[in-house]
């Protein structure tokens, strides 16, 4: 089998050309507009996957925020409580009181 790119036809030798032309029809149309609306699609789902991921990512990073705040708050009182408490055992010290107990 002889395959050739002319269109040429000599007695005695059968030859087979590649044929240049593409030819698209009304079925090959819909299958490129299908492939697509699929790959459209996918760009699509990725992206809003990848929203909604960083958005949750957000709420736990505002919500780990939310909690230090309060745990600072809370030591914040307990340092102020301590303070007071070394002050009035310091000052009754001062003045000679007895501890009670």
């Amino acid at each position: 089998m002889l395959i050739t790119r002319s269109n040429t036809w000599e007695p005695g030798y059968r030859k087979h050309t590649i044929n240049k032309e593409l030819k698209i029809g009304p079925v090959s149309i819909k299958f490129i507009a299908i492939a697509l609306i699929a790959v459209g699609a996918l760009f699509y789902l990725a992206q809003s996957t990848q929203a909604s991921a960083q958005k949750y990512q957000i709420m736990q990073l505002q919500q780990q925020s939310n909690q230090l705040e309060a745990q600072s708050k809370d030591l914040e009182v307990e340092a102020a409580r301590l303070k007071s408490l070394n002050e009035i055992k310091t000052g009754s010290a001062a003045l000679g009181l007895e501890n009670s107990q």
